[in-house]
């Protein structure tokens, strides 16, 4: 049975309505979706509170890496340090700021599927998934990593232009996106590298033109990138000449290499050997009071500890909903990137054999965009099996898995072959079975970044630095509590430590920190941890300390008392405790400072 011709030409309309004007769309959309619950809900152990600590820390003239960790790259603080520096330390607008990136992301993965398939519905429906689900706020910069270098390389490297200078150009521009990635995430700008690197040499086989006009525009082409890459890096590069600390940022880009080579091989012989730092760490002599920058390798703890994967039995054993769908969530994307990987590079084989222009893009661009989604892949598979690191992934993942079913519509058009037609629909069913997984795990979670915020209560808490949030008002109130304690026995110049993980704390009550790095947790904490804290608080003197007592690796043992006993008693017996408000427990110095550490011993109960 054919289909009428006038509801054809009603969907081409709309379908050329839709690739016109869906980027407008997906921004309203998205403005009005996040303006539903933008002040709800607040994670004193976020990252929102780290960046927004570590940019004031920038912003008093700290040097980075040397008189503070960033673990994540320069870039990732810096735009944050200049909203504060216009507007003043304001998390609303730092949170504004992490929204605007999830606009982004979804535009950009609207413009990819639109530009790589012509299905202006298709995009539209993707950028509107992409801002439903937007990952988890204030790591929003990771889902733009992928699908911005998505965008850059297929619109450099595989998509046609009119012009061979319109390539250069773009070529040069994935240059500096590439260059800016590095100076967010290092780890995933090395694998991003891969494939610009990859493309330069793939596309010298391109079966169309002369292998001479391919090589000129490759060599051209990379020149200008690794040019733009230079450009991007050089005011930073300066900086850290100017200030000292060149080094110590140079001396990341090898630590990440060093640090993936540990994991390839742990995961190889399922050992644990000592991981290597990225970037050396200070220590502080305590006996003189002088800091020093030494390169410095973290004892390694007794056991990994780290978040463990869902069982691959769970897809089906679970025993709850939700364990089910994370499961499922964490496994489905293994078997459709191979499925991708495999047709892409099929397509991209049969193109070179047959001379065919159209399959060999095809392959290439479902490769490209399939690569730059599995540079996420390790750190929610490996690293941090979670909602929010899955989440990141999912983004560019879905992107790629989008236009991949896009592209394999092209062909079905031209060759409308029973096998074929079979193949897409087979295609499209893996799809939506991946969308409906993402759906069903994510957007019920708020660490996915959803409308799944909108739970909290209406109760508004207010802190210092336009610290707001509306929340269920026994939290609320049990904040306004904490707050109004530490504030009350301290001074904006008196130091307050949250231990293991709780930032925003410090943020809220204005109250600054001296940890070096704000994170650790039972996998990070070496066997001179209890020692070195004792001796941090016997130098500074802190007003009040803050014991986070959830499960920050989402296991018993994975609680502060349970793996820093001894600290825990130490503080408990030489500081006045105030109280348990939202699960932290507040420590207030006494007036006479606490006494020395001899009396301290490994084996405090």
């Amino acid at each position: 049975m054919s289909i009428p011709e006038p509801l054809i030409g009603g969907f081409l309309r709309v379908d050329r309505w839709a690739g016109r004007w869906g980027w407008a769309v997906v921004a309203l959309l998205s403005v009005l979706y996040y303006s539903l619950y933008f002040d709800r809900g607040l994670n004193l152990g976020g990252e929102g509170g780290t960046t927004a600590v570590i940019a004031l820390r920038l912003l008093d003239g700290q040097r980075p890496i040397v008189d503070t960790f960033l673990g994540y790259n320069v870039l990732w603080f810096y735009p944050v340090a200049g909203i504060f520096k216009l507007v003043g330390p304001d998390f609303m607008a730092m949170k504004a700021f992490f929204f605007g990136l999830c606009v982004l992301t979804s535009l950009c993965g609207w413009l990819v599927v639109w530009r790589v398939t012509g299905c202006g519905l298709l995009a539209l429906g993707t950028g509107i998934l992409l801002a439903l689900i937007p990952g988890m706020l204030f790591r929003n910069y990771m889902g733009l990593l992928g699908v911005g270098n998505q965008l850059v390389l297929v619109s450099a490297f595989l998509l046609p232009k009119r012009h061979a200078a319109w390539r250069l150009i773009a070529m040069a521009l994935s240059g500096l996106v590439l260059g800016l990635t590095y100076l967010i995430r290092i780890e995933v700008g090395l694998l991003m590298s891969v494939i610009w690197f990859g493309l330069l040499v793939l596309c010298l086989f391109r079966p169309e033109g002369t292998f001479k006009a391919r090589f000129r525009e490759s060599v051209l082409g990379g020149v200008l990138g690794v040019a733009a890459f230079a450009a991007v890096h050089a005011p930073i590069v300066c900086d850290a000449a100017v200030r000292g600390y060149a080094g110590p940022f140079l001396s990341q880009y090898t630590g990440f290499i060093g640090l993936f080579r540990w994991e390839i091989q742990k995961q190889i012989t399922k050992a644990a050997p000592t991981p290597p730092t990225p970037n050396p760490i200070p220590t502080t002599d305590v006996s003189d009071q002088t800091t020093t920058t030494t390169s410095v390798t973290p004892a390694p703890p007794a056991t990994d500890g780290r978040r463990l994967r869902p069982a691959l039995q769970e897809i089906a054993r679970g025993r709850r909903a939700r364990d089910r769908y994370f499961a499922a969530a964490v496994y489905l994307p293994i078997p459709l990137a191979a499925l991708l990987v495999a047709g892409g590079l099929a397509m991209l084989g049969t193109g070179q054999i047959k001379r065919r222009t159209d399959l060999w893009n095809a392959g290439a661009v479902i490769l490209t965009l399939t690569g730059c989604a599995l540079t996420l892949f390790p750190q929610y598979y490996f690293f941090r099996p979670d909602t929010p690191h899955l989440v990141e992934f999912m983004l560019p993942f879905l992107v790629s898995v989008v236009c991949a079913w896009g592209l394999l519509g092209r062909f079905v058009l031209v060759r409308r072959s029973r096998l074929v037609v079979v193949g897409w629909g087979a295609a499209g069913a893996l799809l939506v079975l991946q969308v409906w997984v993402h759906v069903a795990h994510a957007f019920p979670k708020e660490s996915s970044g959803s409308i799944a915020a909108r739970k909290h209560g209406p109760a508004l808490f207010v802190g210092a630095n336009n610290v707001r949030a509306r929340l269920k008002p026994e939290r609320a109130e049990a904040l306004q509590q904490m707050h109004d304690v530490i504030v009350s026995h301290s001074t904006p110049a008196d130091w307050v430590v949250c231990l293991p993980y709780s930032p925003t704390i410090n943020f809220m009550v204005n109250r600054p920190s001296y940890l070096w790095d704000m994170y650790t947790d039972n996998t990070l904490a070496g066997e001179e941890f209890d020692r070195e804290k004792i001796a941090e608080i016997l130098k500074y003197q802190p007003a009040a300390i803050v014991i986070d007592h959830r499960a920050i690796n989402n296991s018993e043992e994975s609680r502060f008392p349970h793996w820093a006993p001894g600290l825990y008693a130490w503080i408990q017996e030489r500081f006045t405790r105030a109280g348990i408000f939202d699960g932290n427990e507040v420590f207030l110095r006494r007036s006479a400072p606490p006494v020395d550490s001899g009396s301290f011993h490994d084996d405090t109960p």
